[in-house]
């Protein structure tokens, strides 16, 4: 009987997304915020809403609302020990979802977005303990380390450090939402089958659809609320020892992770400020030497590498050396031609 519930409510989602698409023309919301051309860093022809993030937090108004009408089904969300957890959760996702809103309409400085999104994730870890890294464990080595007090302080960080990398990593049309979707798509087939990792999946694909005939961006309402989403579903897994080991994450959020390393350091040697905006991003590299079908490839094809390797049963540090010598060659190679 829950089964038929949750797949009756599915198609429901499905065709209130087919909605979306159908009449996002003539859904204001849907423009509230608007991406204009400036032709300095953005050289789209007119301006494009960034509806990303509405859609995304819709889905999961959606979803709240089944779920506090259906509690029965949350036995099945393993991600959420209890009601409380869902409520946390999606407050939570409201905080970071109006952020972002704030910044694609005022473009709040960073510093500013890094202090209020800091005390969001802050106040999300204090009232709901699960969501705190206890332990970090790697499958390359026997010892254990444990955070005791400094769990929350670790968890934060480990938060903000990957909110900043998604955010870096949006860039160009169908980036991120590849990425998202390479994501959603593991998470659910190596994981977890829960309901809501299908209801992102289904809002994951109505937004790439949007993206791909260049009607909406993802913004960063959007970028900020799939980060922090993805966040969550890796520690809550990691917690729920889903999720064996710490590398089995970092190979997930390695491309990301590694660009924003390499950006922060050029950044630092090019005396600006780390979170500040440029032209140095990986995609941006790529598009200067590729057309943006042959970008796009070989962004997936980074993507997928490690989580192709590790899955195969290669050695996790194995994994990531190969990634970290494929991704510098790419550099190099990229770099060497710019020369000519």
């Amino acid at each position: 009987m829950m089964m038929e519930t949750e797949n009756i409510f599915l198609i429901f989602v499905i065709l209130f997304n087919l909605i979306f698409i159908i009449f996002f023309d003539k859904i204001k919301i849907f423009h509230l915020n608007l991406d204009n051309p400036d032709s300095e860093r953005k050289f789209h022809k007119k301006p494009i809403p960034l509806a990303g993030g509405i859609i995304i937090f819709l889905n999961l108004m959606i979803y709240f609302i089944f779920l506090s009408s259906n509690q029965n089904q949350l036995f099945n969300e393993i991600i959420f020990n209890n009601f409380r957890d869902l409520i946390i959760f999606f407050l939570t996702c409201f905080l970071i979802f109006s952020l972002g809103f704030m910044d694609d309409k005022f473009n709040i400085s960073a510093s500013k977005k890094f202090l209020f999104t800091s005390l969001i994730i802050i106040l999300s870890l204090i009232f709901d303990d699960s969501l705190n890294i206890q332990i970090i464990k790697f499958s390359f080595l026997e010892k254990e380390f444990y955070l005791s007090q400094y769990s929350i302080i670790i968890t934060c960080f480990c938060f903000l450090v990957f909110l900043n990398a998604f955010n870096m990593f949006d860039g160009i049309n169908l980036q991120s939402c590849s990425y998202s979707i390479i994501i959603f798509l593991s998470i659910l087939y190596f994981y977890n089958d829960s309901l809501i990792t299908k209801i992102i999946l289904i809002s994951i694909f109505t937004i790439t659809y949007l993206n791909l005939i260049n009607k909406s961006f993802l913004g960063d309402s959007g970028a900020l609320l799939i980060a922090f989403i993805m966040g969550y579903f890796f520690i809550k897994l990691y917690n729920s020892e889903l999720i064996n080991h710490t590398d089995e994450v970092v190979i997930y959020m390695l491309l990301p992770g590694i660009d924003l390393v390499r950006l922060f350091f050029k950044r630092i040697f090019l005396k600006r400020n780390p979170l500040s905006s440029d032209r140095y991003h990986l995609h941006h590299l790529l598009l200067s030497k590729y057309s943006f079908e042959k970008t796009i490839i070989i962004l997936i094809t980074l993507i997928l590498l490690p989580i192709s390797l590790s899955n195969f049963g290669l050695n996790r540090l194995f994994v990531i050396i190969i990634f970290l010598l494929v991704y510098s060659i790419l550099l190099i190679f990229i770099s060497s031609k710019k020369l000519r």
